[in-house]
């Protein structure tokens, strides 16, 4: 069966304080849609900007939230390595299922295989790797993947490339190597899971749970031309909530989320409000009343 993540945004108040109550709506309407697990402090989840207690805080709260309903993929990622293993220490003791890496972009002097070896290394917990050359400038080749893929701490692997050619080769290699293979485009989660990908793990995931459960399920039963349709229909609010040219990405998803009730503050720390102008704002609440049913 194919599993779906949420990369899921991180709310907070307009004072920038975790606001628990929304993440308790976000969590639950996930749990209804039927998703398997939620990832914290993915770029989605605007990771960077929050110090070592709010995060914490973030992965303990969520845990006790979902109460083992749905997984918890915790990133510990950080600017250098001995940061992403001092995150990794202090989440000993919390019970959530994996950690999530992704590599540092140009802060650290250790070779790319090195860096997610020793983390691997050194964890208590399961790992996925997130690969997503867009953020931070790696592109690993499927031989350096081949050099970390039997790791026994090696999870899985989400690829946010976008490139084709390596989507392919790394299904292959699981012909080999024992490793969750998850797609992170939303606009690819049809075409990935046809292909052989375990499933997907998307930034889409807080506001679009239930359309992406729904292409899932589709694939599994074999009604590809539902998976296409609703696909498309994915593509369509993906392209109304963060704007054509993803504009409004982080306060885009987190005012879709205030605007159907789940959140109370579309306060955002990668984006400033001003981008949501009022032409902005009306497209995405058209689009979410176009697609409302889907959505929920």
């Amino acid at each position: 069966m194919k599993k779906i993540y949420s990369a899921t945004i991180t709310p907070i108040d307009d004072m920038g304080k975790l606001d628990e109550v929304s993440l308790e709506r976000i969590f639950e309407r996930n749990i209804k849609h039927g998703l398997s697990g939620v990832f914290l402090l993915g770029s989605m989840g605007e990771w960077s900007q929050f110090d070592n207690n709010f995060r914490d805080n973030l992965i303990k709260t969520s845990v006790d939230i979902v109460g083992g309903r749905m997984e918890i993929l915790a990133g510990v990622h950080s600017t250098g390595l001995d940061l992403t293993l001092k995150n990794m220490e202090r989440l000993s003791d919390v019970k959530c299922d994996s950690y999530v890496l992704t590599l540092p972009s140009n802060t650290t002097k250790i070779a790319p295989l090195a860096y997610i070896t020793t983390v691997l290394n050194a964890s208590d917990k399961p790992v996925y790797y997130y690969h997503c050359p867009p953020n931070n400038g790696i592109d690993l080749s499927i031989d350096q993947f081949e050099e970390f893929l039997s790791h026994p701490k090696l999870k899985g692997i989400k690829n946010s490339s976008g490139n084709m050619k390596l989507r392919k080769d790394l299904i292959m290699l699981k012909e080999k190597y024992d490793f969750i293979f998850l797609e992170g485009h939303e606009w690819a989660i049809d075409e990935s899971l046809l292909m052989g990908c375990d499933g997907a793990l998307c930034g889409a995931g807080a506001i679009a749970s239930r359309p992406m459960v729904l292409i899932a399920k589709a694939i599994d039963s074999g009604d590809i031309q539902e998976a296409i349709r609703i696909q498309h229909e994915l593509i369509r609010i993906f392209y109304g909530v963060y704007g054509k040219s993803l504009e409004t990405v982080w306060v885009g998803q987190k005012y879709a989320l205030k605007y159907i009730g789940l959140i109370d503050s579309f306060n955002a720390l990668m984006q400033s409000p001003a981008l949501l102008t009022t032409q902005r704002k009306k497209e995405i609440e058209i689009c979410i009343d176009k697609y409302r049913e889907l959505l929920d």
